[in-house]
């Protein structure tokens, strides 16, 4: 493929090809990689390519088959496409969202009516065509509708070692392998699946957390902290040195409230021999850890291996079946959160929170001191020391504690 000349050139062009690849700078910029592939329909006309355009203002189409024999600019392999709000095809924020949501989208073949211009290689040392979406564009082809139900692989549709091919742009994060170290899609994902990308991105987060906890909360912990894994373990021991063994094991035992899969009350139940009963509407489901422990270990006969259950909501229709309950807890009970402390309220009972998300559009309630709406985890605990006899302290892991003591 024949090299252009290293200086900038700009001239009105109309870009026929796929996009194969986005980088969105802000909801006012983005970027996109146009692969021109110069395919040919059974008729013999030109799908993709980049053709000299003598009047883009006109969106009428021309026959692209003609243009290709006046011009050797379809030799360019790839070019980055510039979306930029407040200019030409796209004259607001909203003007460029909706053409995002709706045709520049991974695998939808695009013409585009704008300015070509080349990198200088000192600016770029791929010297990496460029095209601004100045005047239009529309859709060809759309990926969905001509492939359903099938995801867009990039590696399908770009050359690889093209002599005339640019610098692929480095494709964004995929958040799905970020926060779960998966991605249902796999390698047909057009975003990154970086480990030790995420490896340091997670790194990063934890050492900015506990900075957070520090500094604008008081966790005397400082960095000794351990991991979220670990709580449900910290949680039964403080439970245990703060209330005593004999306390917790009176009556029907600890009732754990919107405990999810059980965790607290696995520690409680089955690893200490504290009865407990678990308030939790959804099915109870063990980790891994949890299932070796059974096989592991022989459990007491005379305690069964796992707690009672009790598939239901925690409201005032059914606190008087907890009645007999020595201390009522919650890690982590959202929307039940209040429900714990007006149970504990009524029945007399020492109750152990620790404290999640605050809901303010489901309890618009609670105010703090000065009459603002509770919507930070902190304002929900202050609030509840001033209601409540209540001690705050802090558990040595990645959470909070709120606590009544009888």
């Amino acid at each position: 493929t024949p090299t252009p000349t290293m200086t900038v050139t700009t001239t009105d062009v109309r870009v026929v090809g796929r996009i194969v690849g986005r980088r969105r700078v802000s909801k006012r910029l983005a970027f996109y990689d146009i692969a021109c592939e110069l395919a040919k329909d059974e008729n013999g006309t030109t799908l993709h390519g980049v053709f000299p355009c003598r009047n883009c203002d006109d969106d009428s189409s021309t026959s692209v088959a003609q243009a290709t024999a006046t011009t050797d600019l379809s030799t360019i392999d790839l070019i980055e496409a510039v979306a930029k709000s407040g200019i030409g095809t796209f004259p607001d924020d909203a003007a460029l969202a909706r053409a995002q949501k709706t045709m520049l989208k991974l695998g939808n073949v695009v013409e585009v009516l704008g300015s070509l211009s080349r990198r200088k290689e000192d600016d770029n040392a791929h010297g990496e065509w460029s095209v601004q979406m100045t005047h239009a564009v529309r859709v060809v082809e759309c990926w969905n509708t001509k492939n359903p139900g099938k995801c867009f692989n990039r590696a399908e549709h770009v050359r690889a070692g093209g002599a005339a091919a640019p610098s692929m742009v480095t494709p964004s994060p995929c958040k799905f392998f970020m926060n779960n170290g998966v991605c249902a899609k796999g390698d047909a994902c057009a975003y990154a699946h970086d480990r030790q990308a995420r490896a340091n991105w997670i790194v990063a987060r934890k050492a900015n957390r506990r900075q957070i906890a520090i500094s604008t909360y008081g966790d005397p912990h400082g960095e000794t902290v351990a991991s979220k894994s670990m709580r449900a373990q910290i949680f039964a021991e403080f439970l245990c040195s703060t209330f005593g063994k004999d306390v917790l094991r009176r009556g029907d035992g600890v009732l754990d409230v919107a405990g999810g899969r059980g965790d607290v009350s696995f520690e409680l139940h089955t690893k200490r021999n504290i009865k407990s009963t678990l308030v939790e509407p959804r099915e109870r489901k063990l980790n891994k850890s949890q299932h070796k422990y059974l096989k592991k270990f022989k459990v007491s006969s005379e305690t069964p291996p796992l707690c009672e259950q009790v598939r239901q909501e925690f409201t005032p229709e059914n606190f008087n079946a907890f009645a007999e309950c020595s201390v009522v807890i919650g890690m982590h009970p959202d929307e039940a959160t209040e429900a714990i402390v007006d149970f504990a309220m009524e029945y007399n009972k020492p109750f152990a929170i620790v404290p999640c998300c605050v809901f303010p559009e489901l309890f618009p309630h609670r105010r703090d001191a000065k009459g603002d709406l509770v919507t930070e985890r902190l304002q929900l605990v202050e609030l509840q020391l001033v209601v409540f006899v209540a001690q705050f302290v802090w558990l040595p892991s990645e959470t909070t504690l709120r606590e009544h003591l009888e």
